[in-house]
């Protein structure tokens, strides 16, 4: 056994396989390399003891391991860094001077700070001779050009997959391999380059990963479409599931069709003779998958535990199951007398035009109750009669827009909401309607304006001035007469 030391190099996703010598070194650990154009920094991944048949396949020998990168190392390789992000819009504003085919994507430069790698992409060889002197006479460094396709440019740029992950290429490296359209045909992908293409825009890497096991089931299983022999008949394959192995076939029972899903272990084997290797029949395991028990794999749990149970169990009684603190029964002395035994007590409801405590009044004894006010403010001096008709007139406009008795001579009418009610001792809720305050406004005021004649305001008065008025006179000029 030898011992080597795998080890990524900054821009090389690939892991090379190097010489540690003597040095001890640990997963993660920073170290300087030998390679062909000199040194470089990477990060070892420990190390492993592998046979001499494989190193005897490699096709050169093994790199050196210098020794373990310091901090010196490190705040080197940071700088170097930087310096090749500065250096890349200079490479590219030159290359598009150069060649539009050109398409630059990274430059490296090397440990020693001496050499630059400008890595560019193109479908087609191109003559970048006179880029590299200028690139040379520009940033004062030996210049080293080289052509990659769009699968390494994915690779070194990185990325996300389709799938949440990072790129395999990126993550996994190692070398690529072929990928066909094929691959996605015996996964039963679609087709849609949208969906089965990568970041580069070729065929994902990961097409290849099952296409071996698909390959392999697809070769011990019957097709699509095929018909096979069960002991209820003939019945025809509908699906086939890789990840599971298993086989879904549909037959006819009854005049209707039935969906049976078995493994594949469960089929007959193939005679020897035959011509083809898959499976054509099924024996006596498919009755045990087309009617299966539904409790066969569940676990007895308390739920379906009868062994509490005896022959005198009952039902217990709707009572018991109902909430106590809803049918709450009011003491007997309580109750009024239309209340029955079975009577709960509620929360009286409040409509709008009633107060808590009380109820909604008609028109009429709204009036009535206003009277007293009225005769009150007739026991004050009384108003001086040569305000003449008009001010009656206005009055009497004033009463029939706001709902006051008018020509007619008849009191407001009380709707559903109590409006004509008359406000109570206290006054109106909060969040009454005005309604009641306008009509008791009013009364009070039509009282005021008729204390001078009859001293109340009540609609056969009215009726009799309206009389005498249409006959050519008024109660004014009877007054005065």
């Amino acid at each position: 056994m030898v011992r080597i030391a795998p080890v990524a190099l900054q821009y090389n996703p690939r892991t090379l396989w190097f010489d540690p010598g003597e040095l001890d070194l640990a997963d993660g650990d920073a170290v300087v390399v030998r390679m062909e154009k000199g040194l470089e920094f990477g990060h070892a991944r420990g190390i492993v003891d592998v046979d001499e048949s494989e190193l005897a396949r490699l096709k050169s020998k093994l790199k050196p391991v210098v020794r373990k990168a310091t901090e010196e190392d490190v705040a080197r390789v940071d700088d170097l860094r930087q310096k090749g992000k500065d250096a890349l819009p200079v490479f590219k504003r030159l290359a598009a001077e150069a060649n539009k085919n050109m398409r630059p994507v990274m430059v490296e430069y090397a440990f020693d700070g001496d050499r630059a790698v400008f890595f560019f992409e193109a479908e087609e060889r191109v003559d970048f001779r006179d880029l590299v002197r200028k690139l040379a006479s520009e940033l004062h460094v030996r210049v080293d050009m080289r052509q990659i396709g769009v699968r390494d440019e994915a690779r070194m740029v990185g990325g996300i997959g389709h799938c949440g992950q990072e790129l395999c290429c990126r993550r996994l490296g190692g070398e690529f391999c072929p990928v066909s359209i094929r691959m996605a045909k015996e996964q039963d992908l679609s087709l849609n380059p949208q969906k089965i293409s990568g970041v580069c825009g070729r065929l994902m890497c990961c097409l290849r990963y099952e296409y071996d096991a698909y390959k392999d089931f697809k070769g011990r299983a019957p097709k699509v479409n095929a018909k096979i022999e069960t002991p209820r008949g003939e019945a025809k394959v509908t699906s086939l599931n890789v990840p599971k192995e298993e086989v879904t076939v549909r037959i006819e029972e009854d005049g209707k069709p039935k969906q049976v899903t078995f493994p594949l272990s469960a089929m007959d084997a193939p005679a020897e003779d035959a011509a083809s290797k898959r499976p054509t029949s099924i024996g006596e395991a498919f009755d045990e998958y087309a009617d299966p028990d539904p409790f066969a794999g569940t676990q007895a749990t308390g739920l379906f535990d009868t062994a509490g149970f005896t022959g005198d169990d009952k039902l217990a009684k709707p009572e018991a199951h109902h909430n106590p603190t809803r049918s709450r029964k009011r003491p007997a002395q309580g109750r009024s007398a239309h209340e029955g035994e079975g009577h709960t007590h509620r929360k009286p409801r409040h409509r709008r035009g009633q107060v808590k405590g009380g109820s909604a009044a008609p028109a009429a004894d709204g009036a009535a109750s206003a009277a007293p006010a009225a005769g009150k403010k007739a026991e004050g001096p009384r108003n001086d009669a040569k305000k003449g008709e008009g001010a009656r007139q206005g009055n009497r406009r004033r009463r029939s827009r706001s709902g006051a008795p008018g020509k007619g001579g008849t009191a407001a009418r009380p709707n559903a909401q109590g409006k004509g009610a008359a406000p109570a001792k206290g006054g109106p809720r909060p969040g009454q309607k005005s309604s009641a305050l306008r009509a008791a406004r009013i009364e009070g005021a039509g009282a005021d304006a008729h204390s001078s004649s009859e001293g109340s305001a009540s609609p056969n008065h009215r009726r009799r001035r309206r009389r005498r008025s249409t006959q050519g006179g008024s109660h004014d000029s009877e007054a005065k007469d």
